[in-house]
């Protein structure tokens, strides 16, 4: 089975109002060339977009719930070179396998889901294809190592990489637990 491994690197633009600092990764993966995830790219209302870009990927965002920095699966949209795509997944599933996010995007059956614990680890699965994400490192060494199994294409990467600007906690129990009293509290503030 084939396999290769890209990294992208963390990378900050904190210019100006803090309303209009990005984040991201940006990097070259082999043949599929220079990748670039943007976080938030933009923002509509309480929602906010990640969007990749590169030399052959698809144009691909994600937008949801704001989280921080990064939208949420709250609430959420996907598009990979304009359509639309619908997700699905199981808030109440117990195991991380059942809480995947799923995904059907050029007539191929995607799961994106949580392969440890933390929030580090991630696999994007199709039939042949697995992408591992991985992110690591702290400050300006942060990046995101992609393991890329199986005969993967420039779609297998920019849904990858997208994910990497998405807050995907809930992926796990713990993460929806996290992620639970976290929106409590800031609905308290609302209210204060």
């Amino acid at each position: 089975m084939q396999q290769h491994t890209y990294a992208l690197d963390h990378w900050e633009d904190r210019s100006g109002d803090r309303l209009t600092w990005k984040f991201g990764y940006r990097g070259t993966a082999g043949e599929f060339g220079r990748i670039e995830v943007v976080y938030p790219a933009g923002r509509r209302g309480d929602r906010h977009v990640t969007e990749v870009r590169g030399d052959t990927v698809p144009v691909t965002s994600f937008m949801g719930w704001a989280y921080g920095r990064k939208p949420s699966l709250y609430i959420a949209e996907l598009s990979v070179g304009g359509e639309g795509i619908r997700l699905k997944r199981n808030r109440w599933a117990q195991t991380r396998a059942g809480r995947a996010l799923r995904m059907q995007v050029a007539g191929r059956e995607y799961r994106y889901l949580a392969t440890s614990a933390r929030h580090r680890d991630r696999a994007l699965i199709r039939h042949g294809v697995e992408v591992r994400i991985r992110r690591h490192g702290s400050g300006a060494r942060k990046k995101a190592t992609f393991t890329v199994l199986g005969p993967a294409d420039a779609t297998d990467l920019a849904l990858a990489a997208v994910m990497c600007g998405v807050n995907t906690r809930n992926l796990t129990r713990g993460g929806a637990v996290r992620a639970f009293f976290g929106r409590s509290v800031q609905w308290l503030d609302i209210f204060q």
